[in-house]
């Protein structure tokens, strides 16, 4: 029995299609041995009870009535490999037709099957070329190249009458199937193979094409090639294989296990002219007792050379003839040479035209006898007087014609003619014209839509509403086009009107309260909007009451008095009220001003608040930019974005008239940081300039107050720091290349750095080389260390598959501190502020972040390290915590901070109980001696000179006691300057005033220089030279502060560490410049004078007194 699996049947042992030629005989018992049909389990989705699955079979038979039963029933066949084997299947169709259902049985081919669905995709019918109820035809041949073969029989149509038909009824018919390799396929396939195609042409027409399309094997090709022969390996039994190899196993004429061995090579001619004999010999290789098997000849010759010879040819000597061997030999019978009887004439080896008759005889002779005489074989002519019939014989095939068909299967054909008998022979065998199905490419199939199905329900109960159906599209397969219009239509429906409810209008404004103080009532109304086609009412009251103003009527003193404040007029408040009048005409807002109560329950007016005023300029630049981030969100590029940037850092550096500017200015900031962020919306670098210099005007030290009012402070500082970080994350992503960039001004520095993700070098703050630096920038000893190991994809947040680049932002503010007044009891903030960024944003470091800092403040003690931290609520410093930080003391002026976070980083310390909290209370000792000895020591000369004035009277004299006088002037405003740097008008005032007294005391150098050569030169007047020299020492120096002032609207005079000139700006100029041209001045002069001939005294003394030279130089007394 053949072993059966559930739908799969597996052969054992070797496929047919390796089989090597066998004998006739042997091979039809291999035929009927391999043939015996063996089911396979029900397998497919056709039917999961009547099924068949063949597998890894090539060839095999079947009949109807065991593999279709029932119907549904299906027999698959599976192909092992498309690209290597072909299906051939022959079906021998039934006897009686009379019975046969048209198209209940089908044939498939299918590419695949789809085991989660139990499905076969790529279907192609077969049923034209079976045609299983044509009687025409009694067999059908077909060729499938696919994966899969398929016979299904399919449940009979209604009305139609079904007989089950037994196996011996004629109804039934049988299917063979064979499987055949593409390259190399066996003999025994070939011979069959080209059985069936010889069959399938016979019986084609051109209604009924050959079903068979092309075989790897070639047939009807009697004569072999001129390089083979039927002893090589592809040419056997009469027909060529294609591709073939020839077998190794293959015997040429003998078998090695008996009989005659293969006959030797000719020998050589025994004669060159007149005829000679070649011969050859063979041996008997059998045993004694199997002598049977040599019968014939051992040695036999042929004619050569039968040219006539010239007189010179080569006979041999011995003779030629031909010897015989018989089983007596065998026997070990020794015989001597006896009578050679011929045998009888053989049959005539044709009946007609030339033939051959032959007999032969056998020499018995013994080892030593002579030789017989004569030949062993003779032949003779018969029958020659007898015309042969000649048959008709087909010429050559014509080619194959084209396909009929483009796409889809179509057939070609081929013809032959007939060369007519001769002699009475026999007409020519077999169809003039072949006809065979081809099958170029599948014709396209466009998808067509099946009828539309029934509306639905409407989609509203009531009013109006749309009801929809829908169609299918059928196809398209193998590349057709989609089926045309739509899938789904839509139409309006309307049932009824729906009935609407009543609907209350919004609330009225709450009318006034009855009272003012002690309990009143106010009510509210609305009104309702229907209801309309059987509605509700609306539900709820119509009306409302709430009682207002429950408080207790204020005491007289507990109520604000009318106030006129700052030219501003402010009603009677109570206590715990906030008053509010309009800004003034260049402001918009209001101004806010409360009411309360002292420790003695008297109420007070607090200062009013400037917060919610906002000045027209800035006004006009907040509406600007929300106009252009409205456009930016629109997807909309606005022209001007620059020159709103622009016209905010001119307008922020004249100064700030309210608090509420400096909120403004903040916004706008932040909306164009938005702009900025689209993507066509990048900022250049003059815009990056104005937003880091806007944000320096933010912090100037005359905006301090207004910072304190406007609430910043604490928790309000975070917009300040997301802000420039937001800038730094837009502005490092524009940035085409790797590169820094660096912007200073006068109260930060911002560096942003962009680098490679693959960066092997840390970065440093400031770097070296960098130009345009400020003094207080490039005298700062404060200095960031970022580690190139915090810049790596292993530690990101975020999903940074497509990174390229980090972009790390360091910003130096250098007054932060003062703003932020972290001053608490004996702590201070002992260092400049220092932000610290990188986007994308690490999610922790691996390295920590180094920020060394240089102290503000010496002889501290207990120096910490804080970070802006938001998430800390348990600081005591608001969002300032110590968690993350550690402290390095490097000396006593600076500390470096290691942290492990990245944030705004400053350092806190406690003050020495030795001193004053505010480092500028008092001046130094050092500065306290030299001023005050300095001066002690020019009034003492003041004294000196008054007490002696009417000997000494001259206008040098009065020259000196002036200097004297701008010295000590400027001493003093030293000592006193350096208390008042928290007051900005004081300390701008000292600083002017010290301006002025420097230059005086330059001046009256200058002037005292300019008396001395008027006096070698004799060309001194007292009453209109002392003019010139009073204009010269005072006037100059006024007039030179005077400009200095009105160009500058005092900036620089006065900074946050000292009252003098600010070393930015060139302010100091117009300190330098004219101390260098008196300097010059008094050389020119002194050079004059020493070329003078000499002193000439032109002094006039009243009366007859003479004016006389005192021991003193250049003094003169008359006498």
């Amino acid at each position: 029995m053949c072993p059966s699996l559930r739908g799969i049947v597996k052969p054992t042992g070797s496929l047919w299609l390796n089989l090597f030629p066998l004998p006739s005989s042997l091979m039809l018992l291999l035929l009927i041995q391999l043939f015996s049909w063996c089911p396979a389990a029900p397998s497919g989705p056709e039917s999961d009870t009547c099924s068949t699955l063949i597998q890894s079979r090539f060839f095999g038979h079947f009949l109807s009535s065991s593999t279709f039963p029932t119907a549904p029933c299906s027999w698959t066949l599976q192909n092992p490999d498309p690209r290597r084997y072909t299906i051939f299947i022959k079906v021998t169709k039934p006897t009686s037709t009379t019975d046969c259902i048209p198209r209940q049985l089908r044939t498939f081919q299918f590419d695949s099957f789809l085991e989660t669905t139990r499905t076969y995709l790529g279907m192609e019918s077969f049923d034209e070329v079976v045609k299983l109820c044509d009687s025409s035809s009694p067999v059908a041949f077909l060729e499938a190249g696919k994966q899969f073969l398929q016979m299904r029989k399919g449940p009979p149509r209604a009305g139609v009458k079904v007989t089950t038909p037994n196996a011996s009824e004629d109804g039934e018919f049988k299917t063979e199937y064979l499987v055949v390799g593409k390259r190399n396929p066996s003999m025994a396939a070939c011979q069959m193979l080209c059985q069936w195609l010889e069959d399938c042409l016979a019986s084609s027409t051109s209604n009924r094409p050959c079903g068979i399309m092309q075989t790897p094997c070639q047939c009807w090709e009697p004569p072999p090639p001129p390089q083979l022969s039927e002893g090589d390996g592809c040419y056997r039994n009469g027909f060529y294989l294609e591709n073939c190899l020839p077998s190794s196993n293959e015997k040429s004429d003998t078998d090695s296990n008996g009989g005659w061995s293969v006959w030797a090579e000719w020998k050589e001619c025994s004669s060159d002219c007149g005829g000679g004999v070649q011969t050859r010999s063979r041996t008997c290789q059998s045993p004694p007792e199997e002598t049977y098997l040599c019968e014939g000849v051992v040695e036999e010759g042929r004619p050569c050379n039968p040219q006539p010879c010239s007189g010179k040819g080569r006979h041999l000597t011995r003779s030629q003839s031909l010897r015989s061997v018989d089983s007596r030999k065998r026997d070990g019978v020794d015989q001597t040479a006896s009578g050679e009887e011929w045998s009888s004439w053989s049959v005539c080896s044709a009946t007609c035209g030339e033939s051959w008759q032959s007999r032969t005889r056998f020499c018995v002779s013994s080892s030593y006898s002579t030789q017989c005489s004569g030949p062993l074989r003779e032949q003779r002519p018969c029958n020659n007087s007898a015309v042969c019939p000649v048959h008709g014989t087909w010429d050559e095939w014509s080619p194959w014609s084209l396909c009929s068909s483009t796409c889809g299967r179509g057939y070609r054909d081929r013809t032959r003619s007939c060369k007519p008998p001769q002699f009475g022979g026999d007409p020519c065998m077999g169809p003039e014209k072949q006809t065979k199905f081809c099958n170029i490419a599948v014709c396209p199939v466009d998808g067509v839509w099946n009828e539309w199905a029934n509306w639905g329900s409407c989609s509203a109960s009531c009013s109006n509403g749309t009801m929809q159906r829908i169609r299918e599209c059928n196809g398209p397969s193998y590349g057709g086009s989609e089926c045309r219009g739509e899938w789904i239509e839509t139409r309006d429906c309307f049932l009824r009107e729906c009935p609407v409810e009543g609907k209350w209008h919004p609330w009225t404004s709450w009318v006034g309260c009855t009272k003012t103080c002690g309990g009143g009532s106010q009510h509210r109304q609305r009104i309702c909007y229907g209801p309309f086609f059987g509605g509700e009412n609306c539900p709820g009251d119509r009306e409302e009451v709430r009682r207002c103003n429950e408080k207790r009527c204020p005491e007289p003193h507990e109520i604000c008095a009318e106030e006129n404040f700052s030219n501003v007029v402010w009603k009677m408040t109570p206590a715990g009220d906030t008053a509010a009048v309009r800004c003034p005409p260049n402001a918009n807002g209001l101004i806010l001003r409360r009411c309360t109560l002292d420790d003695e329950g008297i109420a007070y007016w607090e200062n009013p608040t400037y917060m919610k005023c906002i000045s027209n300029d800035y006004r006009s630049i907040q509406t600007l930019t929300r106009e252009h981030l409205s456009k930016a969100q629109r997807g909309l590029v606005g022209d001007g974005v620059s020159e709103v940037m622009t016209k905010l850092r001119v307008t922020s550096s004249d100064g700030t008239s309210y608090s509420g500017d400096l909120l403004a200015i903040v916004d706008v900031l932040k909306n164009m940081t938005e702009i900025f962020r689209r993507a066509y919306n990048s900022p250049s670098n003059a815009d990056m300039r104005n937003f880091v210099q806007s944000v320096s005007n933010l912090l100037m030290e005359e905006n301090r107050e207004r910072w304190e009012e406007a609430q910043l402070l604490g928790p309000n500082i975070k917009e300040l720091f997301r802000l420039v970080e937001d800038f730094v994350d837009v502005y490092g992503l524009r940035m085409k290349d790797f590169q820094d960039m660096v912007e200073v001004t006068d109260n930060l520095v911002l560096s942003i750095h962009k680098r490679p993700v693959a960066g092997n070098a840390d970065i440093t703050f400031p770097m070296k080389g960098w130009k345009g630096m400020m003094d207080w920038a490039r005298s700062s000893e404060d200095r960031v260390t970022v580690s190139k190991n915090i810049l790596s994809t292993e530690h990101m947040s975020m999903e940074v598959d497509d990174l390229s680049a980090f972009v790390t932002g360091i910003v130096l503010y250098r007054n932060l501190g003062s703003i932020l007044s972290l001053q608490r009891n004996s702590t201070v903030l002992n260092s400049k502020v220092v932000s610290v960024t990188i986007k994308p944003t690490p999610g922790s470091l691996s390295t920590p972040v180094e920020v060394q800092f240089s102290h503000l403040y010496n002889g501290t003690t207990n120096q910490t390290c804080i970070s802006w931290d938001e998430s800390d609520t348990s600081s005591l410093l608001g969002s300032w915590s110590a968690r993350g930080c550690r402290a390095v003391p490097i000396d006593s002026f600076s500390t470096k901070c290691v942290c492990d976070r990245l944030s705004t980083f400053a350092i806190l310390a406690r003050l020495n109980p030795d001193m004053n909290m505010d480092k500028m209370q008092l001046p130094s000792v050092t500065l306290m001696v030299g001023c005050g000895v300095s001066s002690l020591t020019l009034l003492l000369l003041i004294i000196i000179y008054v007490s002696v004035w009417r000997y000494i009277r001259s206008e040098r004299s009065v020259i000196l006691i002036n200097f004297c006088l701008s010295i000590i002037s400027s001493n003093a405003l030293i000592l006193i300057g350096q208390t008042q740097t928290r007051n900005k008008v004081i300390c701008t005032l000292v600083a002017a005033f010290l301006h002025f007294f420097f230059l005086s005391s330059f001046c009256w150098v200058l002037t005292e220089a300019w008396q001395s050569y008027m006096a070698v030169t004799g060309r001194l007047r007292n009453r209109i030279i002392r003019k010139r020299f009073l204009c010269l020492g005072w006037g100059l120096p006024a007039l030179v502060v005077a400009v200095s002032v009105g160009f500058t609207k005092a900036k620089g005079y006065g900074t946050v560490n000292y009252c003098w000139l600010s070393l930015e700006g060139g302010l100091l100029y117009a300190f330098v410049g004219p101390a260098a041209a008196v300097v010059l001045g008094v050389a020119v002069e002194l050079l004059c004078g020493s070329a003078s001939p000499g002193p000439h005294l032109d002094v006039c003394c009243p009366g007859h007194h003479r004016p006389t030279l005192l021991p003193l130089p250049d003094l003169v007394r008359c006498v």
